[in-house]
């Protein structure tokens, strides 16, 4: 039961268009896994960026058998010109040594500690589908209720009713940190980027376990609305050990 996190490091200018790197992904996904449209969630994440002055397209795979179907052609891009919007040479296919990229299992997402907090950095920005509109607020049950379908729509464990209800009903934000930020979709939207610390009172083993390994699964499924576009892309920080605290009264605000 794999999960692979590939990134394309990329030769060319700024960083690639989202519709234009879902395009090229979708042609490839068509040639190698026409079914995978027949699903109602996707299996994938895409997303982008710049790292050390080098622009970056990611394909985060949710599926072992998406991998193995599409991680050949991927790795083969290597040395490649391509056209993600922009045209640009693919100076190398990585599934380690980026911060971006990465390899596990769904197991291994429970064999990490659990821990009562869950503090997570919005890279880009996220927002999620409500009664008709996109909404931007990283709130508890929405970002922990986009993670609980995606990892039981192509993981192996379910979450017992009990940790669920948890998990949706009890936790809370303990610190909040960040901005809404433009998002360039098929309609122009915004979404959140910055920091959140949720927190379940109370928490059991099991249920601070279980909300650990939906921080880990975030790495590579991504949060909310838009994934296939390259937003929500989300991983979890280190909390700082100090008490965390927000702007005084009279300093700025993020």
């Amino acid at each position: 039961m794999v999960l692979a996190a590939l990134v394309l490091v990329l030769e060319g200018e700024a960083y690639p268009e989202p519709l234009g790197l879902r395009g090229f992904f979708y042609t490839l996904l068509k040639e190698a896994f026409p079914e995978v449209h027949d699903q109602g969630e996707n299996p994938f994440a895409l997303g982008f960026g710049v790292w050390k002055g080098q622009p970056w397209a990611r394909v985060s795979l949710l599926k072992e058998e998406l991998y193995a179907r599409l991680s050949p052609g991927l790795f083969a891009l290597e040395g490649q010109e391509v056209r993600l919007g922009r045209p640009y040479r693919v100076r190398a296919v990585l599934q380690e040594g980026h911060p971006w990229a990465g390899l596990t299992t769904y197991p291994r997402l429970f064999q990490g500690p659990g821990s009562p907090n869950l503090p997570l950095r919005f890279y880009s920005p996220t927002f999620f589908r409500r009664k008709g509109a996109q909404y931007p607020l990283p709130e508890p049950r929405l970002v922990l209720e986009s993670l609980l379908r995606r990892l039981e729509a192509f993981g192996p464990l379910k979450a017992p009713q009990e940790v669920r209800e948890a998990l949706l009903e009890r936790t809370t934000i303990r610190f909040l940190e960040g901005r809404t930020q433009m998002a360039r979709t098929e309609v122009d939207t915004v979404g959140f980027v910055g920091k959140v610390v949720y927190h379940l009172p109370r928490a059991t083993e099991e249920e601070a376990l279980w909300l650990s390994a939906l921080g880990r699964y975030a790495f590579f499924s991504g949060v909310g609305a838009k994934t296939s576009l390259g937003y929500g892309l989300v991983r979890p920080y280190a909390e700082p050990p100090a008490r965390l605290e927000g702007p005084k009264v009279g300093e700025a605000g993020p």
